[in-house]
């Protein structure tokens, strides 16, 4: 029995240090579409862009913390939006008044039973905004919470979704502040693609 256990605390160390070797902070980098970004990646996950075009997508993935029993793995999908503009707040379910972030109500859920909530994001060189949102159908302990956001710096447009940061029931095992601080990491480059004309 000791040595079942002793082999379990050697096992939970070498999973610890694989971790603590994984944060590292690594700089990743995308080009696609006419945006080109950098991030601060200290999770250990993959940034990788879509080979299938148009349009083109950048996804970012890392897997759950080994430490958390409720933690789900974070795909962030990302997509070039500079030709839309203003639309691609919009789009999003935002809008930038007096200078303010705020969220488009969704007629179809006035009581905002999806517990929507804004984030506004700040960078060195970027910002923008995110926002949460909770399934509200399927068994409750099972219902994802996801996230959706747009970033700028007054010349590129970058917009994505994550499907999942975390689980409804169990907020304090959620990826949530993670994904924000790695959006917040987010630098622009000058693309060296013009950005491709709306069809």
């Amino acid at each position: 029995m000791r040595r079942h256990v002793s082999i379990a605390v050697a096992l939970a160390f070498f999973a610890g240090s694989i971790n603590a070797g994984q944060a590292k902070s690594i700089m990743r980098e995308a080009e696609f579409d006419g945006c080109h970004f950098k991030m601060k990646d200290t999770y250990g996950g993959e940034l990788r862009v879509s080979r299938y075009a148009p349009p083109k997508l950048a996804f970012y993935s890392t897997q759950p913390e080994f430490r958390k029993r409720h933690s789900v793995e974070v795909v962030i999908r990302f997509r070039c939006q500079t030709t839309k503009g203003q639309e691609a707040y919009t789009n999003m379910g935002y809008s930038y008044e007096k200078n303010q972030w705020r969220l488009i109500p969704d007629p179809n859920d006035p009581q905002n039973s999806a517990n929507m909530k804004l984030y506004k994001l700040h960078g060195p060189k970027i910002e923008g905004v995110a926002s949460t949102y909770d399934q509200t159908t399927g068994e409750p302990t099972e219902r994802i919470r996801g996230l959706g956001f747009c970033l700028t710096d007054q010349k590129q447009i970058l917009c994505g979704v994550a499907q999942s940061v975390g689980l409804v029931a169990y907020p304090k095992e959620s990826s949530l502040p993670q994904v924000l601080k790695l959006l917040e990491s987010i630098e622009f480059i000058e693309p060296s693609q013009p950005t491709p004309a709306t069809p």
